[in-house]
């Protein structure tokens, strides 16, 4: 059974792009291979104030330049 998020790699390779963008906006993308699988998840490099504020200690410089 194929999912919405599934990909054939010869498929992904020639549409990355699209692929790419499908995981930002719709979720985990599947790309499957001939020996197993792919899985293509968007993880935001940004952080917001909840997050570095719940952390112990101060911010470090690198905390600073995802707000």
């Amino acid at each position: 059974m194929t999912r919405d998020s599934d990909w054939q790699r010869h498929e992904a390779e020639a549409r990355i792009q699209e692929v790419l963008e499908a995981a930002k906006t719709r979720g985990t993308q599947r790309v499957i291979d001939t020996d197993g699988r792919f899985d293509v998840t968007f993880v935001s490099g940004k952080k917001t104030l909840e997050e570095l504020f719940s952390r112990p200690g101060p911010l470090s410089d690198d905390d600073d330049t995802n707000l």
